[in-house]
């Protein structure tokens, strides 16, 4: 059974719903799905990086219109090293940078659409900002995506979740809930094993040569 395209979700939940009479419906089923997989999951196909520069006397930033999560923002020197910058509250911010001048950026606070840099920046500066982004939905003409290439059970499951709640019918509910979220709890699980896999290596902290520290990719 195929499930790597749009054509192949809408079959295949009339299928295991056992209906012939959704055709209009499932597509809905298929976006709930949607919405329930940006608020669920984040995984590494759909994070990415975006570059902004910085102007003088300006602290704020618009943040990317498909962003659902931010992960880190960046300083990116002339010599092309990399630096994160601290994340502050806009309590915290305004505390410690609310009589500092402007000066290259050392942090930001999250302010829900955009971002607040401190100190303010004295000039232009190439922020680099991580962020996991939202899903492209699925439609006729848009008929794959990276979470349907990963995570085609996911889609699936979750699509006859929400036909089963449409149906009102409270078994197949459950059962399709336990399916969904067995499913959700494996795909974190290996996207956490594969972003925080690496070699362990023995260090010597604090005069302790046992103990362990682990680096993460």
């Amino acid at each position: 059974m195929s499930l790597s395209t749009y054509s192949d979700i809408k079959t295949s939940v009339a299928n295991y719903l056992n209906r012939s009479d959704l055709t209009s419906t499932i597509p809905d089923f298929i976006a709930l799905t949607e919405n329930r997989l940006d608020r669920e999951l984040r995984a590494r196909v759909n994070m990415v990086r975006v570059q902004t520069t910085t102007a003088a006397d300006t602290a704020f930033y618009d943040l990317p219109s498909d962003l659902i999560e931010l992960r880190n923002v960046t300083y990116e020197t002339s010599n092309s090293n990399s630096h994160a910058l601290s994340y502050l509250s806009p309590e915290s911010g305004s505390r410690e940078y609310g009589t500092t001048g402007s000066g290259a950026p050392r942090a930001y606070t999250n302010l829900g659409k955009n971002i607040e840099i401190f100190p303010t920046p004295d000039g232009a500066y190439t922020l680099g900002l991580n962020y996991f982004k939202k899903l492209v939905p699925l439609s006729d003409s848009v008929t794959t995506n990276d979470i349907l290439a990963a995570f085609p059970d996911l889609y699936l499951f979750g699509s006859c979740l929400e036909g089963a709640i449409y149906l009102n019918d409270s078994e197949q509910t459950a059962r399709f809930m336990q399916i969904y979220k067995g499913a959700l709890t494996e795909a974190k699980a290996a996207e956490d094993a594969a972003r925080f896999s690496g070699t362990v290596m023995q260090m010597t902290v604090q005069g302790d040569p046992g103990s362990l520290v682990r680096r993460g990719v």
